[in-house]
């Protein structure tokens, strides 16, 4: 009678366990979209709506922004449960700066957020063909023009993450990027003891196709042949600066700077903090990869 018992807590408590790992798996992946708020056309700027599709045939949506003789070309990329006018981070205006300094800019939706199709995150499994199908439409539209990866957050991770696996990147302006999104999930999810979250994963895997180990920048870093500008800051609660800070000693590229912003707090705030030193910065990078004085030998 008591074995029985047992035997019937143990079931129990195990059927419960399975349940609530699936339950964490599910709402781990389930996309969270927000509306898209606002347009370019919000602050005076001419653009194009563009609908692109991935390597696995999911339709994502964007808007192109040309410069009129632009040197380079600059592809935003959001952060989770964020958009491509994400007021977060200000990247309407950060859309605008980049247009006045003679940049095309190309911004849009990773599946599943704003506009785009998707219903699931995948951790970045499938996101990485989102940023990488962003770059292939902007060399078709933009010809041999140096592209730039510029993410915040997830979007940071992403941009390394294609940067390492196309040479088509010119640089990388990283903001806020963690060093890989178990450790980013699991700061998330804290409160969530290990070893259910372990099986979450394994279920996020094997049902979603979610792998967790799939986005891992502190590996692909190294692997970056381009220059990349970590921008963290120093008070950042969700992502620790030293997220940045280890991604730096993990490159082997001598170009490659970490700009940490004292004082600061916020998750990739940066740019609102302080807009014209945030533009002097990226600016630099440009500069090294799409020199102006080029372009003005060429106009000549």
């Amino acid at each position: 009678m008591f074995i029985g018992f047992l035997l019937v807590a143990a079931a129990t408590l195990t059927v419960g366990v399975l349940f609530a790992a699936f339950y964490l798996a599910d709402g781990m992946t389930r996309s969270k979209r927000n509306r898209v708020q606002g347009t370019p056309g919000d602050l005076g700027l001419r653009y194009e709506e563009v609908q692109f599709l991935t390597a696995d045939r999911l339709t994502l949506r964007g808007w192109f922004l040309e410069s009129p003789g632009a040197r380079a070309t600059v592809v935003l990329v959001h952060d989770l449960e964020a958009t491509r006018a994400d007021p977060a981070h200000g990247l309407l205006n950060l859309t605008r700066d980049y247009v006045r300094r003679g940049i095309s800019v190309f911004t849009f939706d990773l599946r599943g957020h704003g506009e785009s199709a998707g219903r699931r995150d995948s951790f970045g499994t499938n996101e990485r063909l989102d940023v990488l199908a962003a770059v292939a439409f902007v060399r078709r539209r933009s010809g041999a023009q140096p592209v730039l990866l510029h993410g915040f957050g997830f979007g940071a991770a992403l941009g390394i993450a294609a940067a390492a696996r196309n040479t088509d990147v010119t640089a990388v302006i990283a903001d806020s990027s963690f060093l890989t999104m178990r450790q980013y999930l699991r700061s998330r999810w804290r409160n969530v003891p290990a070893p259910l979250f372990a099986l979450a994963t394994v279920f996020a895997h094997r049902i979603f196709h979610a792998d967790v180990e799939a986005l891992q920048p502190v590996k692909s870093i190294a692997q970056v042949t381009a220059p990349v500008l970590l921008i963290h800051n120093e008070g950042d609660e969700r992502v620790p600066v030293a997220h940045s800070l280890n991604l730096a000693a993990a490159s082997l590229d001598g170009r490659d700077q970490v700009w940490v912003i004292a004082d600061r707090g916020g998750h990739a705030t940066a740019y609102l903090d302080a807009p014209d030193a945030y533009m002097r910065r990226v600016l630099e990078v440009v500069e090294q990869v799409a020199p102006s004085r080029v372009l003005v030998a060429q106009a000549g």
